[in-house]
């Protein structure tokens, strides 16, 4: 590593801890005043509650609040902006070493910082998404609302499939219950008032049902038994049959990789989950993206006002931010396909990026 890298790599990562604090520091304390301080004076939540619950919030404000990208997109033209104001990249030019060799250093420390970030969601920011979860439910949510809906569960154990009209997740019972099979040689039904799931012996139960047996083969005659109270003609647990409805943020890429294809079998519709999963690794990328249009437009605070070109890159930065919220929001509607709808953001302003690196003045 030359002396150039290491004074300016001093200089970007010194100034980069810096940005992300006061960025961290500002949205913990918006955040407290605006939606938390009613309910931690209401129900007095400890001092203590409160520190580890935006503790453990903070990978989720670097990674899916974006503000990984913006702290480093600010960072960047802090330093390397004062750097061409103040003549020194000039310098470096005019002695004859090229504009991305005097850069290096930052973009090593942004592809660096990249993978960093996606290590971090795959570790750090899982254990810590579960215990704001338990946090949050115990302390800051004091209303559950109605939490009965319809559910339906296609290619279970042995070819049944299962329809519930009013179903509770949290007591995990149900009601008004239809499940049918059909096969060659018999077609089943089950109708039912009532099901539930018994944790202790693992396994659904029905009751106060008919079971309901045709066969085509036979000049369909049918068999009705009453049910009174039996196990269900599945044992797909719960954690397998509603495994999408628990954030991504609580589950590492491998483990919702898993969960998207059972859904994929269980007939669930998954375009939302699906870019929801390559929003996993698109949004490391935009680290590197941001990181490479800040330096392109970095050399141009040799033209303007330090007030000017701030307010420049603070608009490009919300531009990203909005655009990357649209095309997702459309990729979610099925507008666009979930891996456009994911990396859409990225690819314009990557392309923005290039452009703009190719064309910069030197």
């Amino acid at each position: 590593m030359k002396t150039i890298d290491k004074y300016y790599l001093a200089r970007w990562i010194k100034t980069f801890l810096q940005v992300m604090a006061v960025l961290i520091l500002l949205y913990v304390i918006t955040d407290f005043f605006v939606t938390r301080q009613e309910s931690v004076r209401k129900y007095n939540i400890p001092l203590m509650v409160i520190i580890l619950y935006y503790l453990y919030s903070v990978p989720k404000i670097l990674i899916q609040y974006q503000f990984l990208p913006a702290g480093i997109t600010l960072t960047t033209f802090l330093v390397w902006g004062r750097s061409v104001q103040d003549k020194e990249v000039i310098a470096l030019l005019s002695g004859g070493i090229s504009y991305t060799r005097v850069v290096l250093s930052t973009i090593i420390a942004s592809i660096v910082i990249a993978f960093c970030s996606f290590v971090m969601e795959e570790t750090v920011a899982v254990w810590c998404a579960w215990r704001f979860r338990n946090l949050e439910r115990e302390y800051f949510s004091y209303h559950l609302g109605d939490t009965k809906s319809a559910v339906s569960w296609t290619n279970l154990k042995d070819g049944w499939t299962c329809h519930i009209l009013k179903f509770n997740k949290e007591a995990m019972t149900g009601r008004d219950v239809l499940m049918h099979k059909i096969t060659p040689d018999k077609i089943e039904e089950v109708r039912a008032r009532y099901i539930w799931w018994d944790a202790d012996s693992r396994r659904w139960y029905i009751e106060d049902g008919r079971h309901f047996v045709l066969y085509p083969q036979k000049n369909m005659e049918q068999e009705v038994v009453r049910i009174t109270q039996i196990t269900a003609p599945f044992d797909d647990p719960p954690e397998v049959l509603f495994a999408l409805d628990l954030p991504d943020e609580l589950k590492t890429l491998k483990q919702f990789t898993a969960d998207l294809n059972r859904a994929k079998m269980f007939g669930v519709p998954t375009a939302k989950y699906e870019v929801d999963w390559h929003l996993r690794i698109a949004r490391h990328f935009a680290v590197i993206i941001m990181t490479l249009l800040a330096l392109s437009l970095s050399i141009i605070w040799g033209k303007g006002s330090l007030i000017v070109c701030f307010g420049i890159t603070m608009i490009i930065s919300l531009a990203y931010i909005l655009c990357f919220m649209m095309i997702t929001g459309l990729g979610y509607l099925e507008t666009l396909p979930p891996a456009i709808g994911a990396w859409g953001a990225n690819i314009i302003f990557g392309i923005v990026s290039a452009y703009l690196w190719k064309v910069k003045p030197t």
